[in-house]
This record gives C-alpha cells, sequence and structure tokens, in this order.
C-alpha cells in the first residue's frame, strides 16, 4: 500500500486495556521550517474489530474532538487550523470511548460504484470521476481510440470541469492519464500512447483482489490495477506494466481540494521494459479544459516558467488556470522529490500549438531512460490541489514545502505519558 508523502510514517504500538476510554497515544506534530496549511496527518496503525477510536486536540487542560479515520492501515486527521513554521500542536488518541467528533457531512468522502467507474464526492460535491469501464469514441473515429482507465471529469471545489478527453485533434488524449510513448519489450517497439499505433494500450484489471475503495469522514478514494498491454503479433497479448493507481481525496481543507494520485509499476512478466528518453509520455498527464485557449488561460512552473518557456525544463510543480464556465479556475500539480529523475521534466504546449489549446505533463522520462527490473516496484506520487479563483506562486510554493516536507510527528505511547 502506497501512502501520501505528507504523512510522518511512526509505529503505532497498542496494549491491552480492558476499561473503556484509554489512552492510547500522544501526538505532537511540529511544523519545523515551514508553515502549515490545510495538511492532513496520517500515521499507520490498525484498529481491531469494535474499536472506537476518538482523537483530541490538546490545549493546556482543554481537548477538542477532531474528526479521525481509521482505515487501510492508517490514523488520519486534519491538523486544523494553520501552523507557522516553529510551532507545534499536540492531539491524544483514545480507544474505546464515545465518538463525540464533531461531523460535517460536508467533509466526508465517497466513493460512489458503478460499472463504469469511481465517482468521488466531497459531501454532495463531485471531486472527480475515474473511467474505468472503455470509453467508446465517437461516430466515425477509428475504434482503436477507445480505452478506460484514466480521470475525467476532474472538478474544482465549485464544479468547475477542468479536463477534456477525445479532442478532434488527439483523439487519444484523455483528461488526466498516464500511459508511457517510446519503450521496448522483448525485443519489439511498444506505444501505449498513440493508440493509433495498434501495438499497446493500457487496461482496467477487473479482476483483480488489489482493487477497493474507501469512503469515510476524512479522506476516501480507490485503487485500481491498471494493465500495460502488448498486442500480440500473431500470439498472444502480454503484461509488460502491471500497475496500481492509488487517488485519495481529501476533505476538511478550506477553498481547495486536494487528492493524490500515486502510481506504483511492476513488470508484468519475467522481462524487463525500458521506457526509452522521449519527448512526452508516462508521469502524470492532463489535457486541459475544452474552453481553454492561449488568451484566457495560463501555465506557471515552480521555476516561473510559462507556455512560452516551460517545455523542455524541470519543475517541481506546475499549475493551469484559466476561465471556465462559471468562471475561473485551475490545478496544481506537485511532483515528489523521490520521484523518478526529479524534479521531473515537462512537456507543455507552446502557446500556438494546436490553435492555443492547453496539454501539460510531468514526463519522467523525457531526457533520461528508465528501465523498470522483474521483481521490483517503481513508486510515481503527485499530489492535485484545485481551486476555484487562483493561486499565487507563493502559494503553490506553500503546497509543494508541505507535500515534499511533511511534519514530524513525535509519539509517546500511553505506558509513557504522565498522568
Amino acid at each position: 500500500m502506497n501512502y501520501p508523502r505528507y504523512a510522518c510514517f511512526i509505529t503505532l504500538i497498542f496494549f491491552a486495556m480492558t476499561a473503556n476510554a484509554q489512552l492510547q497515544a500522544r501526538y505532537t506534530v511540529k511544523a519545523g521550517k515551514y508553515a502549515r496549511h490545510n495538511t492532513i496527518i496520517s500515521v499507520p496503525g490498525e484498529a481491531q474489530k469494535g474499536d472506537v477510536y476518538q482523537l483530541y486536540l490538546v490545549n493546556g487542560d482543554s481537548k477538542t474532538p477532531v474528526p479521525v479515520q481509521v482505515s487501510n492501515g492508517r490514523f488520519v486527521w486534519p491538523l486544523g487550523d494553520d501552523l507557522q513554521a516553529g510551532q507545534r500542536r499536540v492531539f491524544e488518541l483514545w480507544k474505546n470511548g464515545k465518538d463525540d467528533a464533531p461531523a460535517n457531512p460536508d467533509d466526508a468522502v465517497t466513493v460512489d460504484n458503478s460499472a463504469e467507474g469511481f465517482t468521488v464526492k466531497r459531501g454532495r460535491k463531485p471531486v472527480l470521476f475515474y473511467q474505468a469501464a472503455i470509453k467508446d469514441v465517437p461516430p466515425g473515429v477509428d475504434t482503436a481510440f477507445r480505452r478506460g482507465g484514466f480521470i475525467h471529469p476532474a472538478y474544482t471545489p465549485g464544479g468547475k470541469v477542468l479536463t477534456n478527453i477525445q479532442p478532434k485533434d488527439h483523439y487519444h488524449h484523455y483528461g488526466i492519464w498516464n500511459p508511457w510513448t517510446d519503450t521496448e519489450f522483448e525485443g519489439q517497439e511498444v506505444d501505449f500512447w498513440n493508440l493509433s499505433k495498434k501495438q499497446g494500450t493500457v487496461r482496467v484489471n477487473f479482476e483483480s483482489d488489489r482493487n477497493y475503495s474507501v469512503s469515510g469522514p476524512v479522506w476516501g478514494g480507490f485503487l485500481q490495477v491498471q494493465d500495460h498491454i502488448v498486442f500480440g503479433k500473431g500470439g498472444p497479448d502480454k503484461t509488460a506494466i502491471k500497475e496500481e493507481l492509488e487517488v485519495s481525496a481529501y476533505g476538511a481543507t478550506k477553498d481547495v481540494q486536494i487528492w493524490d494520485y500515486n502510481s506504483t509499476m511492476a513488470c508484468g512478466t519475467g522481462s524487463p521494459i525500458t521506457l526509452k528518453e522521449y519527448r512526452y509520455g508516462g508521469g502524470f498527464s492532463i489535457r486541459g479544459a475544452e474552453e481553454w485557449n492561449n488568451e484566457n488561460s495560463a501555465v506557471l512552473t515552480s521555476e516561473g516558467k510559462t507556455r512560452k518557456d516551460g517545455d523542455m525544463t524541470h519543475a517541481r510543480w506546475f499549475k493551469i488556470t484559466g476561465e471556465l464556465k462559471g468562471g475561473k479556475g485551475g490545478i496544481l500539480v506537485l511532483s515528489s522529490p523521490q520521484n523518478f529523475n526529479s524534479p521531473q521534466p515537462l512537456r507543455v504546449w507552446p502557446e500556438k500549438d494546436q490553435h492555443g489549446q492547453v496539454f501539460a505533463e510531468f514526463s519522467p522520462t523525457k531526457d533520461k531512460s528508465w528501465t523498470l527490473e522483474p521483481g521490483k516496484q517503481y513508486l510515481q506520487q503527485y499530489r492535485v490541489i484545485t481551486y476555484d479563483g487562483d493561486l499565487t506562486a507563493e502559494q503553490a510554493e506553500a503546497y509543494w514545502n508541505d507535500y515534499a516536507h511533511p511534519p514530524v510527528v513525535d509519539v509517546a505511547p500511553a505506558r509513557k505519558i504522565k498522568k
């Protein structure tokens, strides 16, 4: 299981207790050198069946209940109000007491499963839709362009659509997606991106026992296995890459929506696959909203680059902001410093390309090849912040610092806490 980079992973030690409302641990969250805003805390821990956990913010002699979610081997809760650099905040975890955290249905994250895919919502507002089933193409378009395993729509907190699929200039563009372009597998050139070549594609694996979805008061999401398929030439198709795509969305954030997009890749056979140096492919790709063009939208990177000079540069984050139906909105994408070839190269369409339409991506192999070896796992992690209006470069940088340098969490188990 892959956990978001903002978390500080620690070991929870639980002790056998018979009385109700037993103190389990005290957590001290340290902001460190960065101010914290919209921060989510996550620590590993398993819940026993029937146990009820309650978290409290401790301030002197007062204790305020805080929503905490226990699922998928982790305890997750919102840090709450901003925490300035150098400051700390203390929480206590209790077990089998009354669950008296204030319920806020607008912050609960739910995942609705259907034959088509997963709808992730915060309260009653949509966050994103993951298309699992194969999406058909418009009449008259080559059926080779059909595929599933992508995100569209992705929304701003106010419900504005940020993505586009199957545009006439690129029928193989699918919202937010991540196929690889120039690869070599068992001596064969395979392009999983340009579907018209009919060399390969990406298919959702509905039968995997790794697939799951989670809903809860603090976070919700899903994991879906995606197979990167090489079409057989006179023989059976082969899975060259087996990918676990994990998407986790969070409630209790102010003004923005935060979700993580984590991809774990492994070889699908006993053969390696080389993701060859190429100008685009893999990583995190977004085809921007249909109404965006070079007059009503803008791209900015962590290095201050734009559509004029952003292509072929490296960055820690990029953001796209523009006019949408209902007003301005955008998307900020953060790349983990632990990703391959970090800070990663960018593919950004220049202003005059494709009539000004917007496409941007982190392309890890843009200037360096990457060979995946059998028996190993390769993790690519990205955080997405969507917003209405705009974010400043300073705000984007603060989000990246919080993601790349999560707060330290010190834990004191119950036996070490003075009563």
